[in-house]
Order: structure tokens, then C-alpha cells, then sequence
């Protein structure tokens, strides 16, 4: 999984004042402004979620702007409760979300222990072959740097020779993978990729010096950067392009179209485009179902 330059944003911001509610966080759009019930809507939906009355949703805190939190770590707004309890409201539901350790996230979908995850996930055709995405979004990678290098390294091809700190199991590995690839090709010496078991190994990582770069996600790092004040900088932009969207069991396809179906509809209506425009950032033009192999 794409994976989470706030977590770095968050530690610098406990380690410079000790408040993490000092973290400035964008209002969450109001839940009295949620859609109505669509009955044509809430009937496509499958029995067991109807007489749930509710989608249970896991996901993996923290993770802005997909999800804000409080000091206490209470969730208090961000992407995926926003646009979720548009779309449970939208299907005549209630919306109950779940914080997991990431480990154990989609496999909980797999065991149907939640009804889908949602979390920024990045949409890929591995996850597809146990999943389905309903993608709204669109994101990519960046490579990042501590603010004190700023100027001394200016693209990507800076990290040749050098280490990137990546989360062991995400998107992130295989991104580093490509740059050093890439270094090879142009007759440089590859860069040293480091995996760590945690975001927040990672993120130490770059700030105490045992990394020169760490692979981010493109909305993570610049919401870090300019709403978190985090001491990074941006050295290549938005590379590894990637589709993003709820993931559910690859045989819930019934509940897939009705999310799919109130997404359209919330994205027809303005609502999605509200949401995810809170936030900085920008929906699909229309929302769709495992896009990453449908070539969108």
C-alpha cells in the first residue's frame, strides 16, 4: 500500500511541541450535509448489507488526508469518512469505520471481517486477483527528501548510489525498485533500497540520517508539507500512477456496483467533487470499477 508522509508529519510535530492537536487540520465538510436515501439504490444492494443497516469499514490510522485525527486518535474527518458516509447515506446507510494494524487489513475484507477496506488504497492488478477496487480517486509517488538537503538534490536521478527508505510490503519497494532500475540503465550505480516494517521506522529513517530519500504519495506528502509543516521537500513529482478506490472480496460484486452506483450519483450531484475538493485535490471524472486494468 501507498503509504503515509503524515505519519512523519505527525512525529516532527510531536517531537518539536509535544501537542499533537497543534497540528493544523482543515475542517471536515458537516454530516448534516449528507445526501438522502436512494431506494433504487439502497435495492441493488445485497441482503446481508441491508439487514446490516450499515457498511463496516476497515482502515489503518494515521493517514492524511484520508483520515484526521484528534490527539486521543479519533478519527475527525478526511477523505475516506467523508466521501464513505456520502455514500452509506446515498444507499440508505449507516457508516461504522474500524482502525487495523495494516497487516492484517485486507485480509480482513478477504475473511469478511469488514465490508471493504478504504484507505487510500492503491488500485493494482495483483490486489485484483483476491479483490475488486470501486476507484474515485487518482494518485501517484513522489520522492521526498529531508528540507536540510533541500538544493542539493533536485530529481531523481540524485537518489543513483544512494538509499530510499520504503515500507516493507507496499507500492513503495517496487517504486525504489524502478528508480534504481533506472540508475542502472544510465550506467550509474543503483540506489540502496531499505525496507522497514513500519512508516514510522521509515520516516525515522530519514530524519536521522540512515536514508537519503523516501518514497511518499504525491496528496500525503504535499498535505504534510503545507498543512503539517513537515521539514521535507519534494525532489521528483508524481511518478507511478495509480488509481485509488474502496476494496472489497473479489466476489462482493454486488455490493461493488452499489457503491459504484451512489458514487456516480455523488459525483453527478457535485457531493464527491465537494469532498475530495476540500481536501485539495481532485475525484475521477467518473468513478469506476478496477480501473488499473481497464486503462481507466
Amino acid at each position: 500500500m501507498r503509504r503515509r508522509m503524515a505519519v512523519l508529519a505527525a512525529a516532527l510535530l510531536l517531537a518539536g511541541c509535544g501537542d499533537p492537536g497543534a497540528a493544523k487540520q482543515p475542517a471536515a465538510p458537516a454530516e448534516s450535509g449528507l445526501p438522502g436515501k436512494d431506494q433504487k439504490l439502497h435495492d441493488m444492494l445485497p441482503q446481508r448489507i441491508k439487514d446490516a443497516g450499515k457498511l463496516h469499514v476497515g482502515t489503518t490510522l494515521p493517514n492524511l488526508p484520508y483520515l484526521l485525527t484528534d490527539a486521543s486518535n479519533n478519527i475527525t474527518g478526511g477523505i475516506t469518512p467523508d466521501v464513505g458516509k456520502a455514500v452509506a447515506a446515498k444507499l440508505g446507510l449507516g457508516y461504522e469505520i474500524e482502525n487495523i494494524a495494516w497487516e492484517a487489513l485486507l485480509p480482513g475484507v478477504a475473511a469478511g471481517r469488514f465490508d471493504m477496506a478504504d484507505d487510500g488504497l492503491s488500485d493494482t492488478e495483483e490486489r485484483q486477483r483476491v479483490g475488486v477496487f470501486v476507484d474515485y480517486m487518482q494518485s501517484a509517488s513522489v520522492l521526498v527528501t529531508a528540507k536540510a538537503n533541500e538544493g542539493k538534490y533536485t530529481s531523481v536521478d540524485d537518489a543513483c548510489g544512494k538509499r530510499i527508505a520504503t515500507i516493507r510490503g507496499t507500492t513503495d519497494v517496487q517504486h525504489a525498485e524502478e528508480i534504481s532500475q533506472a540508475c542502472a540503465g544510465k550506467g550509474k550505480p543503483g540506489a540502496e533500497v531499505r525496507q522497514f516494517p513500519t512508516a514510522q521506522d521509515a520516516d525515522l529513517a530519514l530524519r536521522s540520517g540512515q536514508a537519503d530519500f523516501q518514497v511518499a504519495v504525491t496528496e500525503q506528502a504535499k498535505y504534510a508539507i503545507s498543512t503539517q509543516g513537515a521539514p521535507i521537500v519534494i525532489v521528483s513529482q508524481d511518478f507511478a500512477p495509480t488509481y485509488v478506490g474502496m476494496y472489497l472480496r473479489k466476489d462482493d460484486t454486488q455490493l461493488a456496483e452499489a457503491l459504484l452506483a451512489a458514487l456516480k450519483a455523488l459525483k453527478s450531484d457535485g457531493t464527491l467533487d465537494r469532498i475530495i475538493g476540500h481536501y485539495g485535490l481532485t475525484a475521477l471524472p467518473e468513478p469506476g470499477i478496477n480501473l488499473a486494468t481497464k486503462g481507466g
